[in-house]
């Protein structure tokens, strides 16, 4: 494995940590306040933070090459988002991590057709892997409540609707790295989701207490150190390469909602989690073999 192939695996490993406690607070979040609002809040904290670290009193050095690429991004993020928001209220932090385990397989596979990518055979073995993996995490709790509530399908809905737009947000993201430098993407992409949401402010604002004030602005430093590390992941590795290392968020997860939600698995949840990260050591360790090197 070579030192960008390695610091791209750092970036994205990183990336999915952050995620998973984006995710934790997200849930906690959305008891108590519009989902709206906390995207609205944590986009526009994120944006004057990327415009007073980068531009430095000059729109040089924060001006962007493709204008509507961002816009787009905007469109996808404050949506994907707001998805998971709703989601978390009905489904367990594992759960909606594995589901929305469906944005590598498919973004590894459309990655193939779009950007011409040739990911090695291991890639497809990791796939069928997290596959398994998730579809057993989901089994449980569909099989056994879904009859009884419609709540796990109210969530699946919404996370399958997240997954939808976040495979497309995945490919418009790496069609900016390709045409767009770091600096103007961590500036462009929370601003246009801030300014995207500010009319419907009207609508859902309500006064916040102190709490809820400091998750969120822990929550928007979070979105800004996790955007840093996807840009820097990507630009560093190809895209197929990349997507099944996020399966370690289901860890990441699984932890968090113990640790902070009292969450849970059951037996074949833990049977999902044990063929997800299987997938994902199997992975590292075919590409290090690829490269002979360790």
């Amino acid at each position: 494995m070579d030192k960008n192939q390695k610091s791209a695996v750092c970036w994205i490993l990183s990336d999915s940590f952050i995620l998973s406690l984006m995710l934790l607070l997200g849930g906690i979040l959305g008891k108590s306040v519009s989902p709206f609002q906390v995207v609205f809040l944590v986009n526009a904290m994120a944006a004057v933070a990327a415009i007073t670290l980068f531009s430095k009193g000059r729109w040089e050095n924060i001006r962007p090459t493709n204008m509507s690429l961002h816009v787009y991004r905007g469109v996808l993020g404050v949506s994907s988002t707001v998805c998971l928001f709703y989601a978390l209220q009905y489904l367990s932090l594992a759960e909606v991590t594995a589901i929305n385990f469906f944005v590598p397989l498919i973004t590894s596979v459309l990655s193939v057709y779009i950007f011409k990518e040739k990911p090695k055979h291991y890639v497809y073995g990791a796939i069928v892997l997290n596959l398994a993996g998730v579809l057993l995490m989901l089994s449980p709790k569909l099989l056994n409540e879904v009859g009884n509530s419609e709540s796990p399908l109210i969530g699946l809905a919404f996370s399958l609707c997240a997954v939808t737009v976040l495979v497309i947000y995945n490919v418009n993201l790496k069609r900016i790295g390709n045409a767009e430098k770091v600096i103007p993407q961590m500036v462009f992409g929370p601003l246009y989701s801030a300014l995207l949401l500010l009319p419907v402010m009207y609508f859902v604002w309500i006064p916040l207490d102190t709490r809820s004030w400091l998750l969120i602005m822990v929550y928007g430093a979070l979105l800004i150190i996790k955007l840093a590390a996807r840009f820097f992941a990507f630009n560093k590795s190809d895209l197929s390469k990349l997507m099944p290392l996020e399966y370690a968020q289901i860890l990441f997860s699984s932890i968090l909602g113990y640790l902070f939600l009292n969450q849970t698995q059951s037996v074949l949840g833990l049977v999902g989690i044990a063929l997800i990260m299987l997938s994902s050591v199997s992975h590292l360790l075919f590409m290090h073999f690829e490269n002979k090197q360790f």
